[in-house]
């Protein structure tokens, strides 16, 4: 029986399905075939001799009306040009499948999202929701490329992009692209380990970014408002690494990296000593590469508390859930804060601010002792740097009646003898009428003598 050949999708509709398939011819498209079923399924075949073998081939390329008749002529089209040039079509379009797959499971999506499933086994939720931001930011520039092919400059591209479109409300950049290219190095590491990439572009970046800017950090800076503020610490309930680090923020005033990082093997607790490298100092020229914190007897104490806690480890905040350092989170502290109800009012860091606000104003102590304890490089007006241990008595005084004074405010007590002692630091004369209360007159005078 002849079939009329197929010339348009109208025409098409006139080949019913019959007892068995059977083939319709296209017109002035030799080998494209319309394969008519029993089912009434129509499917477009383009029949053909591959170049190196004198057997017949057969390629489907789809199912009518899905694939339309205009779309069959053109792969037809496609086809043909293949054959002219000696290239069998189906092998052309496995090896192009193949590239597809292959770019595909070698993406930097895939091995994103790869990574992160194995961060789902060990970190927390919120910890994992703000990766996972992240991440799908890093992806909506760079997802589809092979991981392979990215480079420095086109991390760059990426990084300043975000860079651009994340600032604060001064305008100015915040840490989003700092912590975006952090977890895009993740990524590159995890990829490379598995030898589907030799370098990090990632890592090369961070240095080209602008400085990140936090804007404000609140504080408390009165006596008052510092009183409530360590009562309702105190009403903390739950992990013990939570409440003793906020206890010692407020005690030590370090900042809260560094506090989280804190080893058992950089602690003196019989010498009331803390010696560590800051992690601001590495490279900043005004904080100090290293330096010896005076622990107050408070302090000791929460800590012998979190020996017995996280003695066997090697970090005083060990968490079990964390997976990076294994300590607990930066943001651990600030969340406690915000659900104390003071969300724009205080911070971790802002106990820097309250220490160094209070301890001049209130307590009377000269800028020396409180920079010394900030950890900012200090000099004496000929020049010489202080070193670590420098004025290290004084800075243990200064740290104990801070702990004394926190302990008064949290209680409630009357802070009378702290102003007094404040007064007579503050007034020279008295300074050293205490001094020879203290050493006698005769010593007194030898010393001066010695200085002059």
């Amino acid at each position: 029986m002849e079939r009329k050949a197929i010339s348009s999708d109208r025409s098409i509709s006139s080949h019913k399905p019959e007892d068995k398939k059977y083939f319709v011819a296209v017109k002035n498209h030799p080998k494209l075939f319309l394969m008519v079923r029993p089912t009434e399924t129509k499917s477009w075949m383009y029949r053909y001799y591959p170049p190196s073998n004198p057997k017949q081939s057969i390629i489907s390329i789809g199912i009518y009306p899905s694939i339309s008749y205009a779309r069959a002529c053109e792969v037809w089209r496609e086809y043909e040009d293949l054959l002219s040039k000696s290239i069998d079509p189906k092998i052309h379009r496995e090896d192009t499948k193949k590239l597809f797959i292959s770019k595909t499971k070698n993406s930097f999506n895939h091995f994103a999202w790869e990574y992160f499933a194995t961060l789902e086994q060990t970190q927390k939720g919120n910890t994992l929701i703000r990766k996972k931001g992240r991440l799908e930011l890093i992806c909506s520039y760079i997802g589809n490329e092979p991981i392979s092919e990215i480079d420095s400059p086109r991390m760059l591209e990426v990084l300043l992009d975000i860079q651009a479109k994340s600032l604060n409300k001064d305008g100015k950049p915040t840490d989003k692209a700092e912590r975006c290219a952090g977890i895009a190095s993740d990524v590159f590491v995890y990829a490379g380990a598995r030898g589907f990439c030799s370098s990090n572009p990632a890592a090369l970046i961070k240095s080209q970014l602008a400085k990140s800017s936090y804007g404000h950090r609140p504080a408390v800076t009165k006596p008052k408002d510092l009183a409530k503020l360590l009562r309702d610490i105190e009403t903390i309930e739950g992990d013990p690494n939570t409440i003793n680090s906020l206890r010692l923020l407020a005690l030590l005033f370090v900042r809260n990296g560094d506090l989280r990082r804190m080893r058992w093997a950089d602690l003196d607790l019989g010498a009331g000593r803390w010696q560590l490298k800051p992690l601001k100092g590495q490279g900043k020229v005004n904080m100090v590469k290293d330096m010896v914190v005076p622990l107050p007897r408070q302090a000791v104490n929460i800590l012998c508390e979190q020996h017995k806690i996280n003695g066997h480890t090697e970090y005083v905040f060990f968490s079990q859930t964390a997976k990076k350092h294994q300590i607990i989170s930066d943001a651990t502290a600030n969340k406690r804060l915000k659900d104390l109800g003071y969300k724009d009012i205080h911070c971790a860091h802002g106990f820097r601010a309250t220490a160094k606000t209070i301890l001049q104003e209130q307590l009377k102590y000269p800028l020396v002792l409180v920079e010394m304890a900030l950890g900012h490089t200090t000099k004496d007006p000929n020049g010489t740097a202080y070193g670590r241990f420098e004025y290290i008595d004084d800075r243990s005084d200064m740290m104990q009646k801070w702990a004394d004074y926190l302990d008064a405010l949290r209680d409630g007590k009357d802070t009378a003898d702290f102003r007094a002692d404040a007064q007579t630091r503050a007034n020279p004369t008295a300074q050293l009428q205490a001094l020879i209360d203290q050493l006698g007159e005769d010593k007194v005078l030898e010393l001066l003598q010695a200085k002059s």
